[in-house]
């Protein structure tokens, strides 16, 4: 296993980053975004021509922008470094094929009803789709938490994404709350 020896939170010389850890950490949520981004690009299909067309196709350029940032963050941790076993760039393959067949699957789910925009089952795809941004701000979280012992994370980068995280969190809610009634109450 690798580690990166530097001070921990407390100050502690001894703390250190597993970087294997981290690395298959950071591509599990690398995985997960580039479904992400299939999923709400999906939403921005579905909701396209309605006043929330606009707000998805945003979404779907903001997540594109978090996943190069978070890219650029694997880069930056040298996660292709000799003796490591397969290049970062092999990882970073892999993982995106594996994000491709999950946001395809996703697609073909019966369960997966987005594209009907006034059941109660697009209700929970709206659900769905905040549990995804949860996860990533929690990630961004975490990394902010690993900043002391890993000064190849940038912790001011980590802030302004968390609170992009919690904006689009609130986005996504506010577009739940408002086409709620139309689901769920009945017009005489």
């Amino acid at each position: 296993m690798s580690e990166q020896a530097h001070a921990g939170p407390n100050g502690t010389a001894d703390a250190r980053v597993q970087t294997d850890k981290l690395e298959a950490y950071m591509l599990g949520h690398y995985m997960g975004a580039l479904s992400g981004v299939r999923l709400f690009d999906e939403a921005a299909t579905t909701w396209a021509g309605t006043p929330y067309g606009d707000r998805f196709a945003t979404f779907v350029d903001e997540i594109k922008n978090d996943i190069g940032r978070l890219e650029a963050m694997l880069d930056r941790l040298g996660s292709g470094r000799p003796g490591s076993g397969r290049p970062a760039s092999a990882r970073r393959r892999v993982a995106k094929g594996l994000g491709t067949v999950t946001g395809i699957a996703s697609r073909l789910n019966p369960l997966s009803r987005i594209r009907e925009r006034t059941g109660i089952a697009a209700h929970g795809e709206l659900e769905m789709l905040q549990s995804l941004v949860v996860a990533k701000r929690s990630m961004w979280v975490t990394l902010l938490e690993l900043v002391p012992a890993e000064p190849r994370l940038d912790a001011e980068e980590l802030r302004t994404l968390e609170s992009s995280a919690a904006h689009q969190y609130d986005r996504l809610r506010a577009i739940a709350e408002e086409t709620a009634r139309d689901r769920f109450l009945a017009r005489d």
